[in-house]
């Protein structure tokens, strides 16, 4: 149970720092030109399109793991809330973000369409939705082991 919330902790602090860290840069990039912003963008996206999936999967089978080891125990309810937000930010991720990520890295970022800014726009609305839940995760497995 100990290597299944450490894997858990770890890989949900990692994913909250991830989405953390794309929410900071929001705040410059929003001031970018969306030319500057696909050049960054669509190599990030292309990382994370490889390393979120393997990297969620994983961290929802240590929250599953934890919540059938501990159901009853009073702390189950927290391993089961820290699955079902990494669940929904991968629901939102799925359904929203990566359609919007495979327009993105549709255009040529030194000729990018005038619909690109309506795309730009939509990615940094959803994106705090995600650090929020991801966010929550973390601490929901951070108090579990308390």
């Amino acid at each position: 149970m100990n290597l299944l919330w450490m894997l858990g902790t770890v890989l949900a602090g990692l994913n909250a720092g991830i989405l953390f860290s794309g929410l900071l840069e929001g705040f410059y990039l929003r001031r970018v030109g969306l030319s500057a912003y696909l050049q960054m963008h669509q190599p990030r996206d292309a990382l994370f399109r490889r390393l979120m999936p393997p990297m969620l999967l994983t961290l929802m089978a240590c929250c599953l793991g934890l919540t059938a080891l501990t159901f009853g125990t009073g702390r189950g309810w927290l391993a089961l809330m820290a699955f079902v937000l990494v669940l929904a930010d991968a629901l939102i991720t799925v359904r929203l973000m990566v359609p919007l990520n495979v327009m993105l890295s549709s255009y040529d970022p030194l000729k990018p369409p005038p619909e690109g800014e309506e795309a730009r726009r939509r990615w940094f609305a959803l994106h705090p939705l995600r650090t929020g839940l991801g966010g929550l995760a973390f601490v929901s497995l951070v108090i579990f082991s308390l």
